[in-house]
């Protein structure tokens, strides 16, 4: 089998979403795979996948020819583009690699040796199917992936996780995760996300006093992933920590607003999806056009917390 190696999406979620497509490629094909992994994901990838892997960093022209040249070492015979750039295309170009293969969007048909046909990305199918058809393996579902294992933080096993963060913008925040914790006042509460997300996490802690740990801004992605693979289930809006979540076999609710849970549904059997059929949704909008955010709002912290309790008791 020819050596290949795989560029992976810069983003979590998009990322998390590919790496379950490539880790399921035929035995034969992944022993001969390698992975080229945006340099600040690449401790979260050694966690959870046992592929060798090249860090993608281009910053500058030092790093970037210095990256090039890592990848024209390894005499790759071809490189799958799962992201769709044309930046991620000139970088292939640049490394050599005789076949060239992804999709021909933002004007880069002509800088790949298999350019396939920008209609593969659909958003009425999940965003898997258009990783499979680059990577020319079958479609998986998203439902059957079981989960990747990995060793649970047991100082906070048993709680439930919250991530109200989302860096995407507003319309995909759901303002009523302090609802859902008062509704949750007996149980212990960990709330995950960036630094950023810390307005959040006090507005939850407020509401119960004593039973909510903040630790936004305090976790790296190895970490948060081990916090919520010994979580008893997690509460996430539609973010990388609900991908990873859903990567790692977590039992996760995920709230979608502007977005669409029919592209970027979480992974696995014990994922289940909230979402608003409002006439306007999904938009795929960073910030609500009419300013009401009713495919968040209409969302209930009750609505929630039946999903939760039968996901839990399924479990």
């Amino acid at each position: 089998m020819n050596p290949s190696v795989v560029l992976l999406p810069n983003w979590i979620g998009d990322l998390l979403l590919a790496l379950s497509i490539v880790m399921r490629l035929p035995e034969e094909r992944r022993a001969a795979t390698t992975l080229l992994v945006p340099k600040q994901m690449s401790g979260l990838v050694r966690l959870l996948c046992d592929l060798p892997q090249i860090p993608f960093d281009r910053n500058d022209r030092e790093t970037r020819m210095r990256t090039i040249a890592s990848v024209r070492a390894g005499r790759f015979e071809t490189i799958y583009l799962l992201p769709y750039s044309f930046s991620s295309a000139l970088f292939s170009f640049r490394t050599a690699i005789p076949i060239r293969r992804g999709l021909d969007r933002e004007l880069r048909g002509f800088l790949l040796t298999e350019p396939l046909p920008g209609s593969l990305r659909d958003k009425s199918c999940h965003i898997t199917v258009e990783y499979a058809r680059i990577l020319d393996t079958p479609v998986a579902s998203p439902e059957s992936w079981d989960g990747v294992r990995i060793e649970s933080d047991q100082n906070h096993a048993g709680s439930i996780v919250y991530c109200p963060g989302a860096a995407y913008g507003p319309a995909k925040k759901w303002r009523h995760f302090p609802e859902l914790a008062r509704l949750q006042a007996h149980e212990r509460i960990i709330v995950l996300g960036t630094a950023a997300d810390g307005d959040a996490a006090r507005e939850i802690e407020k509401v119960a006093p004593g039973l909510v740990l903040d630790l936004t801004g305090r976790t790296s992605l190895p970490e948060a992933a081990s916090i919520m693979a010994g979580a008893r289930a997690v509460v996430s809006n539609d973010s990388g920590l609900m991908h990873l979540a859903g990567f790692i076999g977590a039992p996760v609710v995920g709230i979608f607003g502007s977005t669409s849970s029919v592209w970027t549904s979480p992974l696995g059997w014990r994922s289940v999806v909230l979402n608003a059929a409002e006439p306007c949704s999904p938009c795929f909008e960073r910030t609500c056009r009419y300013g009401h955010y009713l495919c968040l709002e209409t969302i209930t912290a009750s609505a929630v917390l039946d999903d939760l309790q039968r996901l839990v008791a399924d479990a």
